[in-house]
């Protein structure tokens, strides 16, 4: 698929454990706990089909065999192209979608499946990062929620100086949605390079990679009980249903 037009492909990692969320949720894996009457992962695959996702690639793990038929049957005009696969950490599964996804795509999106973004942020990211002609791109927001927030410093240009313990200004953080060309994805290192996935990325910002950091509006991650009510509120402020 032509990655020069509006519409591009995308990845989704639904491979995470969800154990916070099995607190409120013992019998439900992450992807399929409801928000606000819709399964978390039709809400993250929603904004990236309205912003112009025709295939996607979606990893679970071995204990998602039911996210596959309710994600066919919510979403008839998806390609969906899924993996499975128990991996060691987040760093591990970034890499086994972004490497599947380059073998097809010149250009795509990543997204976790625990992030909630509008779908006007999900196609502005897409198209500011193709117009930055970066090689990568962290979706950023000034909306602080996480209990282990992510930090990113960005220059005037909008490209991204620097992550994690590396960030200076505190200003912004990083909410789970990923750019990669195909050259940056085949440059990724092995599975053993980086123990979490914000490793890859303060090492590829200190390389000094060409990574746009577009800044959204406000975007949630569910990753813990309260996260849902939260994310409910949010959806329901915004006059979105499911």
């Amino acid at each position: 698929m032509s990655s020069s037009a509006k519409t591009f492909s995308a990845g989704v990692i639904a491979a995470g454990e969800g154990s916070r969320l099995s607190a409120s949720h013992p019998d439900v894996v992450k992807p399929l706990v409801p928000v606000a009457g819709r399964p978390l992962s039709h809400w993250t695959i929603g904004a990236l089909r309205a912003a112009g996702a025709r295939e996607l690639t979606v990893l679970t793990n071995s204990r998602g065999t039911a996210v596959p038929p309710s994600l066919r049957a919510a979403f008839p005009d998806v390609a969906f192209d899924f993996l499975c696969a128990d991996t060691a950490s987040s760093f591990e599964s970034f890499r086994l979608v972004g490497r599947h996804l380059a073998e097809k795509s010149e250009a795509f999106l990543i997204s976790t499946v625990d992030a909630i973004v509008p779908d006007e942020d999900v196609a502005r990211f897409w198209s500011e990062c193709r117009a930055a002609r970066a090689d990568a791109g962290l979706a950023l927001t000034a909306y602080v929620d996480d209990e282990k927030p992510l930090w990113a410093d960005v220059d005037e240009f909008g490209l991204v100086t620097a992550v994690g313990a590396h960030a200076r200004t505190r200003r912004l953080v990083t909410c789970g949605l990923y750019y990669l060309t195909r050259d940056a994805a085949r440059r990724i290192p092995a599975a053993s390079a980086h123990a979490r996935l914000r490793d890859y990325w303060s090492a590829l910002c200190a390389q000094g990679a060409r990574v746009a950091g577009p800044t959204l509006s406000k975007t949630l991650d569910v990753d813990r009980p309260e996260d849902v009510s939260a994310a409910e509120a949010h959806l329901k402020s915004r006059g979105v249903r499911a």
